[in-house]
């Protein structure tokens, strides 16, 4: 009778956790529709989920978001109330790809194809493609580079974010992306890792404290 009320018990507790978790990040959502939230806030929690869905079924995790704040951008806690910071950027095939995608640019637009495809008279050309292991591999590299000089403190993992609709296969260069990457300043000790989204993909350039 004592174990069958212990197991029951065991379930019970286990069940009110879940629930408390559960209740705990829906009254966080809740209270963020509240406010206005700014895009770059929006941006940083769209991709902090999506890291966490990926982080927590790799590493068997439970982190959540807590808190969104600045330098980090995001604060998060699993269920032994341990602490994983996130710091976020995002990186673009080309300058400007980001501000197309918004509506800001029209880089991308019919015009600038023309433009492409028809150097003006002085012989200058305009890039419109992009290769992999070349422009494209060299903005992540520039994006985390400019990270890299910033302290945000412990248990900080920085997330760089894959804007391109392309679907590059990242695998295919990380050796080449983690060569070049001068890691002699790391601050991050939670890992540096490239979220990819078509399909979401994760990618460790750097392993911290695993």
């Amino acid at each position: 009778m004592y174990w069958q009320f212990a197991a029951w018990l065991k379930r019970w507790l286990n069940r009110f956790h879940h629930f408390c978790v559960d209740l705990e990040s829906l009254l966080f959502r809740l209270f963020r529709r509240e406010l206005p939230m700014i895009e770059k806030e929006a941006i940083e929690l769209a991709t902090a989920t999506a890291f966490l869905k990926l982080y927590n079924i790799e590493f068997h995790e439970s982190y959540r978001i807590v808190e969104q704040s600045d330098a980090p951008d995001i604060r998060c806690e699993n269920n032994l109330h341990e602490l994983l910071n996130l710091e976020i950027t995002l990186t673009e095939d080309r300058q400007k790809d980001i501000a197309a995608l918004l509506g800001r640019s029209d880089h991308r637009g019919i015009d600038a194809l023309r433009q492409a495809q028809n150097p003006d008279t002085t012989g200058a050309t305009f890039p419109f493609g992009s290769s992999l292991s070349g422009n494209t591999s060299a903005m992540l590299i520039s994006r985390i580079a400019a990270k890299l000089n910033k302290d945000y403190g412990s248990r900080v993992a920085l997330v760089v974010r894959d804007t391109s609709p392309v679907g590059w296969d990242w695998g295919s260069v990380m050796e080449q992306v983690r060569d070049e990457l001068d890691l002699s300043r790391n601050p991050f000790d939670m890992g540096i890792w490239l979220l990819s989204s078509h399909p979401e993909t994760l990618y460790r350039l750097k392993t911290g404290k695993l």
